[in-house]
């Protein structure tokens, strides 16, 4: 990361942290995009500019890129589910360490609020989206279909894992939640032990 990007990105967190700051003091319906400008000390526009919506400074993080670079990195030596586990356990391990009372924060108050919860669903489809593209540039899948219905479930796997890590209020590990949330699915029987059963292929190697 070059030292513009760096800068940008520094700033927004601290416009979200002072977002944070104000919805948590006096509810998220109650504050304007122009308080936290003025109390974050840039202008409105900045805040629009850098993050579009209200609802994006509480949505908003850096992380995205990396989950699917690591994703990425890991296909071809692995099957796509194997690849996307580890690289979400690994990634996300990392973050909890650094990160974990923002995630939070953030989590709490977008399951405190029917706007968020719903611009959620929005973000969750986004991720699939990249996900499935990731699938389909490192020719991970047979078909679109394929990599499509993958990365929805990956996509509603890691909704899910966040959602119970909130309710646990974070004293469980991230990594182990989310190493939980892949052995529902094998048990389900969609998957067998870490590896994704392919009606077409069968088991991938592990």
């Amino acid at each position: 990361m070059d030292g513009r990007a760096r800068r940008r990105l520094e700033a927004m967190r601290r416009v979200q942290e002072v977002a944070l700051d104000l919805f948590e003091e006096r509810g998220y319906e109650r504050v304007t995009v122009e308080e936290i400008a003025v109390k974050a000390e840039v202008g409105p526009a900045t805040v629009y500019r850098n993050f579009g919506t209200k609802e994006r400074l509480v949505l908003w993080d850096e992380y995205d890129p990396m989950l699917l670079s690591a994703i990425s990195e890991r296909l071809g030596a692995q099957g796509p589910m194997e690849a996307t586990r580890e690289a979400l356990v690994a990634s996300l391990d990392e973050v909890y360490g650094e990160d974990r009372e923002r995630i939070l924060r953030r989590a709490r108050l977008i399951e405190a609020n029917p706007a968020l919860e719903a611009a959620t669903a929005a973000d969750r489809a986004g991720l699939a989206r990249a996900l499935t593209a990731v699938f389909l540039e490192k020719r991970a899948c047979q078909s679109e279909l394929e990599a499509e219905v993958l990365a929805g479930a990956i996509a509603g796997l890691l909704d899910a894992a966040l959602h119970h890590w909130l309710r646990k209020k974070g004293r469980t590990p991230l990594r182990d939640v989310l190493r939980s949330a892949f052995d529902s699915l094998a048990e389900a029987g969609q998957f067998s032990g870490a590896a994704f059963v392919d009606p077409l292929r069968g088991p991938s190697s592990p």
